[in-house]
């Protein structure tokens, strides 16, 4: 068996929360939808579009004749959102959620609620003695626990007097309150260009880009650090409408090697419309100083079929190599892994296989360490060992940065660094 070093690099990361609606009053749930100006698309939306919240339809089975890669033996799926005010219909497939509908549904006000049906029917273990300390329930399920016990009594009040337009008020009261943009990452890390309106160059040898169709995800985590991407303020949202701008940018700045496209997820976005980003980036004469791809993204945990029975999954492999092998960039799909049990399923492996085998790019998993979810030494040790074997780079363990429900999630730096020496002593190499 082959391994690989662990990166020694703590980050800071933050926790994430998103807005969303609930099944209140049919007066409330306007009003919250006016207050987040939550809009739901389809994630088949084009680059001009905004965020989604939607299904994408699979047709048929893909077509993997002259690939490379094993067929994936897996039936045709389509992926749809499981929404809040689909949650009556989980309940009853998964009776077990049923006591904590209400909890689910308060919270939801200020956090969003989204998930997909792979990961809520084959990811949460429901038959768990405590559903809610299933680390995979934790992951996307909010709760009022996130709050703090002041802002919990301020949403219960506001919501139980029934006044849509003080409701609005709570909300945006308390979202103000978790610190939307911590570090001053909006003023500081943006270019002072009009057209970069999705765009950080943070470090000089990296530019981050936040394509606009990209500015969301097949599943929420309950504790992401980008929040304020998701609750329909413009004026803390980072999306990137068009790709000219970006290549102008970085035709300009020769000292940028690497691209890192973020989210939200890239991959909820069409082959379409990703390409308008990595498709000059198979000609090798353009900007040749650009030398690494990476793509940040979620899906392999919360909907593998992206890579492989979606309708257009032969496209994006497809798109991958070409950047490799014609335009001789590294590409790398920096994969959000939180826990052993997301490496196990037959689909997530059939992902993995495509990408490797047949879009030749490499993985890399990432994850903050999260309490209740993975603050244990022995699962990232499994999860390091689980990926090594898999050929998938174990590469940063982050850290909750100030923002969103961070309070209800941080693990303490002292217990974080015992975590990661006791984790790394249990793995080879």
């Amino acid at each position: 068996m082959q391994h690989v070093r662990i990166r020694t690099v703590i980050k800071l990361i933050s926790p994430i929360i998103f807005p969303s609606y609930t099944t209140v009053a049919a007066a409330h749930l306007l009003a919250v939808k006016k207050a987040t100006n939550y809009i739901e698309a389809d994630v088949e939306a084009d680059i001009e579009a905004d965020i989604s919240n939607k299904a994408v339809a699979v047709d048929g089975l893909n077509n993997i004749i002259g690939t490379n890669g094993v067929a994936p033996q897996q039936t045709n799926e389509r992926y749809k959102a499981i929404s809040l005010q689909a949650l009556d219909k989980v309940a009853e497939k998964h009776p077990e959620l049923t006591p904590h509908l209400e909890d689910i549904r308060l919270s939801g006000l200020i956090f969003p609620f989204k998930a997909s049906p792979y990961y809520v029917d084959e990811l949460i273990d429901w038959k768990a003695d405590n559903i809610k300390e299933d680390p995979f329930y934790r992951l996307v399920f909010p709760t009022m626990d996130m709050l703090i016990p002041e802002h919990q009594e301020k949403l219960r009040a506001a919501h139980a007097a029934g006044d849509p337009a003080a409701l609005i008020q709570t909300v945006a009261s308390i979202r103000a309150d978790l610190n939307p943009h911590p570090a001053g990452q909006k003023q500081l890390n943006a270019p002072k260009h009009d057209e970069l309106t999705g765009v950080q160059h943070k470090y000089s040898e990296t530019v981050l880009v936040f394509p606009a169709a990209a500015q969301t995800c097949h599943a929420y985590c309950t504790y992401c650090f980008r929040w304020a991407q998701f609750i329909g303020d413009d004026e803390l949202r980072f999306a990137q409408k068009e790709a000219d701008a970006l290549f102008k940018y970085l035709d300009e700045h020769k000292e940028v090697s690497d691209i890192l496209m973020t989210g939200g997820d890239p991959m909820v976005m069409k082959t379409r419309s990703l390409a308008q980003y990595l498709e000059p980036l198979t000609d090798p004469n353009f900007l040749p100083h650009i030398k690494n791809i990476r793509i940040g993204t979620r899906s392999l945990s919360f909907w593998p079929q992206r890579f492989t029975t979606d309708n257009d999954a032969d496209e994006i492999i497809e798109l991958m190599r070409r950047v490799r092998e014609k335009g001789g960039r590294h590409l790398a799909i920096m994969a959000h892994l939180s826990h052993q049990r997301e490496l196990s399923t037959n689909k997530f492996k059939a992902a993995v296989d495509r990408i490797q085998k047949e879009a030749f790019a490499t993985i890399r998993s990432q994850s903050p360490v999260m309490r209740g979810i993975n603050d244990d030494a022995e699962v990232w040790a499994e999860k390091w060992r689980m990926e090594t074997q898999m050929g998938i780079i174990p590469y940063y363990m982050f850290m909750a940065r100030d923002t969103g429900a961070q309070k209800f999630f941080d693990v303490p730096m002292v217990k974080a660094q015992r975590i990661y020496s006791d984790a790394i002593r249990n793995c080879s190499g």
